[in-house]
């Protein structure tokens, strides 16, 4: 994972300020974007069945990071303003997410799957449909790694995941915000919304 650089947290900062700055939108955002320093676990004290497990697990949450990558890189032209900035921040997380993915598939001395083609991401009409669309994803996803944790391998996997997690559960409550919606639906994150 990459530690946020003070360059990171002012841009948090700036699209904080330019989301209307609501207390539970400070809140989100203040807390670890991406951050973590987890080292990865010796490969060889995991058992290889475990091994194997996590990297189908992972290829699965991996699919599902193309696709939202896939969605920001088609949205972003298409926005403006402040949600443009968050998109565009968003996008450039999913892409480290993806390739910390990668990383843990290669850990684990498994075999990435490649990402698809392309991906049936609907039509979207409007500005707001785009919104939605990315919401919906990054809400799947929040779900997906709340389901894939007590799975993974405890230890580094597991914590790296959550960490991912933790960020797009971010992803979600600021694209809430733009619809207009509260940004903390509730005092946990479920991923249903």
């Amino acid at each position: 994972m990459v530690t946020p650089s003070l360059g990171a947290a002012a841009t948090r900062r700036a699209l904080f300020k330019r989301s209307g700055g609501s207390l539970a939108a400070g809140a989100v955002l203040g807390l670890a974007a991406c951050g973590g320093g987890s080292h990865p676990a010796d490969v060889r004290t995991i058992p290889k069945s475990v091994r194997e497990a996590d990297v189908t697990i992972i290829n699965g949450l991996l699919d599902q990071a193309e696709r939202t990558i896939a969605a920001y890189t088609a949205s972003v032209p298409l926005l403006t303003g402040h949600v443009r900035a968050a998109a565009k921040q968003f996008l450039g997380q999913d892409l480290e997410h993806a390739g910390v993915l990668y990383r843990l598939i290669k850990q684990a001395k498994g075999k990435a799957d490649k990402p698809a083609p392309s991906y049936d991401l609907g039509r979207p009409r409007s500005r707001t449909d785009l919104v939605r669309l990315l919401h919906e994803l990054e809400r799947q996803m929040v779900a997906s790694y709340l389901h894939a944790i007590p799975s993974l391998a405890p230890g580094s996997t597991r914590a790296t995941v959550a960490s991912i997690m933790a960020s797009d559960a971010q992803h979600v409550s600021v694209l809430r915000l733009s619809l207009h919606l509260d940004p903390i639906p509730g005092a946990l994150i479920t991923g249903a919304e």
